[in-house]
């Protein structure tokens, strides 16, 4: 089912920007096992969305998902590397761009780093009372190779590292940690979702936790034609302003807007000291801020 870009599919030769490439009529992206990860359609959707930007320079192209039972995030970055896998969007680190080729356009326009969290409804009134330090000595469920579980712990945050998206809200309705940190646009559908198995599972948003973070496509090293792709769609879609409406109306996102409302919230500030130095953070059409 996986297939490589450049080897496995039936690729052609296309002109564009004065060189010839070779492009796939398909694109291979992870499915996700866990019902919980209501995000994911947002990106197999701006997938789609980015690669109709990209015609005419760009042919059509469609998108193949492979579905894999508990599957990890370290896993599907693996089958990038091998690649099984075309692409797939994470939080960006150093550590990450040395090894996979990032398309530098936030993918949320940095909402990402914009945090509420998923509590026990029992601990909702312990959260809105708390100090900085007493939440940091509180534990967070995050994952064990996420970016955002390096950004706590470096600000002094304990954090649970866990393998598996959903088993952190099993160990969170069972007390194995205090708190789930997800993005403004996750959170909620999320615990509709898990309130089937965890009835007692809420959303915190008086307190909002904030660092910069953006959230990349990465592809392949050597996927080029793919990165270009992307990479031209992309910007023609913050060009013309599609962009930033398929954010504020995708069934994920819309319930951010308006922004003003966020105004009346607690938020706690952090440095991300992972960022590499080619973050576009100058950029301001790439980002949204809340404040």
């Amino acid at each position: 089912m996986f297939r490589n870009c450049l080897k496995k599919c039936g690729c052609s030769a296309f002109l564009y920007a004065t060189s010839f490439f070779a492009y796939c009529d398909t694109i291979s992206i992870i499915d996700t096992p866990y019902e919980e990860n209501t995000s994911h359609q947002y990106f197999v959707d701006l997938v789609s969305f980015i690669i109709e930007k990209a015609r005419p320079e760009f042919p059509h192209a469609d998108i193949e998902l492979y579905y894999e039972e508990n599957n990890t995030h370290e896993r599907t970055l693996n089958l990038i590397r091998s690649g099984m896998l075309d692409l797939s969007w994470a939080g960006t680190t150093k550590k990450l761009e040395d090894t996979l080729r990032p398309i530098r356009i936030p993918l949320l326009g940095g909402l990402l780093g914009y945090r509420v969290s998923i509590i026990r409804k029992e601990d909702k009134a312990k959260f809105i009372n708390a100090n900085e330090e007493q939440i940091k000595n509180m534990v967070a469920c995050q994952g064990a190779v996420w970016g955002d579980s390096d950004i706590l712990e470096d600000n002094g945050f304990s954090v649970m590292r866990i393998s598996r998206f959903d088993l952190m809200f099993k160990m969170l309705a069972r007390g194995r940690c205090d708190y789930f940190p997800r993005a403004i646009f996750e959170g909620y559908e999320e615990v509709k979702a898990a309130r089937v198995k965890y009835p007692e599972l809420i959303v915190l948003d008086d307190v909002l936790l904030h660092y910069r973070f953006p959230l990349y496509f990465f592809v392949a090293n050597k996927n080029t034609t793919l990165a270009e792709q992307l990479t031209l769609g992309l910007n023609k879609a913050i060009e013309d302003g599609s962009f930033r409406t398929f954010i504020r109306e995708h069934p994920l996102t819309k319930h951010v807007f308006p922004l003003y409302k966020w105004q009346s919230k607690r938020v706690i500030t952090l440095e991300n000291r992972f960022l590499p130095d080619e973050t576009p953070l100058l950029k301001d059409d790439y980002w949204i801020d809340l404040n």
